[in-house]
């Protein structure tokens, strides 16, 4: 991997990992809403929260976890795109310099 992309693949660890930590928190959230429900009718219970619960937030905190991510694999592949774009101009474009005393 070119050393200049090592900032952009750490920022899109990081949040990916972030992402994975807010969906299981919505995850368990959702898991622990369902069980007050009985057992028939857990698959019917669409469970989002009101605006302002406990659970809306973690949803809303899994979404811009999910953007965060999004935005941080594009900024990779762009960056990844410039520096194959940058290597085909360099291949092209060689200057020989004839030094004469």
């Amino acid at each position: 991997m070119h050393p200049d992309l090592g900032v952009q693949r750490r920022i899109l660890i990081r949040s990916y990992r972030f992402y994975l930590d807010a969906d299981r928190a919505w995850n368990d959230a959702l898991e622990e809403a369902r069980s007050w429900y009985p057992v028939g009718q857990r698959r019917t219970a669409c469970i989002f929260g009101d605006p302002g619960s406990r659970v809306r937030r973690l949803y809303e905190a899994r979404d811009r976890a999910l953007q965060r991510l999004l935005v941080a694999r594009e900024k990779l592949e762009n960056a990844r795109r410039r520096i194959a774009r940058n290597r085909q101009s360099d291949r092209g474009s060689t200057r020989i310099f004839l030094l004469s005393d």
